[in-house]
């Protein structure tokens, strides 16, 4: 076979391969926003960026699904707002409550521990233990959300002897100065926080019989076509079943338990 026809050949095979491997990765119709809150090592700005885990996350689905997609940072109001007038494409690492709202498709990557976070030389042992403390106030996130057993827990005590605060930063900075006993909270979200406070080894969380955060992403109908939700739902449930997903939470937070 003459040379230029074997080269010619070998040219066409490589295209044919390489359209093979495009089509096995044919990705999203459109790019893709995910949108998300700051909050511990689950999303923070760097260096004028996001990271954290949902970054990776989003760039690991983006990868395996040949989807394009970036994260976008936003304050919490103003993805609620985007959401509700159905402006948002995704969002991301959002904890799912009891009620789906209908207009967008919710697919969970995570299960994340409740805990009740003390400095471990106070000797207090239990969210209860706190709670009796005659003089000690338990901190509050004002927005956090909360399973029904930790609003629960608020409803059995003395408003009085809660301590609200903005944000995860200001409740560790609160505990670190002795002006609370302890607050609820998960590791992806709170051990960002106790390190840069200085807790380090200091930081206990006690174990807390509530029903874990179940968080994941939810796609708005409106904005992510049938066919980009199917395949995004996908890839994040083979990265589930996988363990990428849990390792990818450990490194970030420390702790993982295991989707069923």
């Amino acid at each position: 076979m003459p040379r230029t026809l074997r080269s010619l050949l070998r040219m066409t095979q490589a295209a044919l391969l390489a359209s093979a491997a495009a089509s096995a990765i044919a990705g999203c119709e459109r790019p893709y926003v995910v949108l998300g809150s700051a909050g511990g090592a689950n999303l923070y700005e760097q260096g004028g960026q996001p990271a954290g885990f949902l970054p990776e996350l989003t760039a690991l689905v983006a990868r395996r699904s040949g989807c394009a997609m970036r994260v976008e940072l936003v304050p919490p109001e103003r993805l609620i707002a985007l959401a509700e007038a159905g402006e948002a494409d995704v969002l991301g690492n959002v904890s799912r409550g009891r009620d789906a709202p209908a207009d967008r498709e919710f697919v969970p990557v995570a299960l994340l521990p409740v805990e009740f976070v003390v400095d471990r030389r106070s000797g207090i042992a239990t969210a209860e233990a706190a709670a009796s403390q005659p003089e000690g106030l338990v901190g509050r996130m004002r927005r956090g959300a909360e399973p029904p057993e930790v609003k629960a827990y608020f409803a059995r005590i003395d408003p009085a002897r809660v301590d609200v605060s903005e944000d995860m930063d200001t409740l560790v900075r609160k505990l670190n100065a002795g002006r609370i006993t302890g607050f609820f909270g998960t590791p992806l979200y709170y051990r960002r926080s106790t390190d840069a406070a200085g807790l380090g080894d200091n930081v206990r969380g006690l174990p807390f019989g509530a029903q874990p955060y179940r968080i994941g992403w939810s796609m708005l109908q409106a904005r992510v076509t049938p066919a980009d939700r199917a395949l995004i739902r996908k890839t994040l449930e083979t990265l589930v079943r996988s363990g990428e997903v849990d390792a990818l939470l450990a490194r970030h937070s420390g702790k993982v338990r295991l989707m069923p």
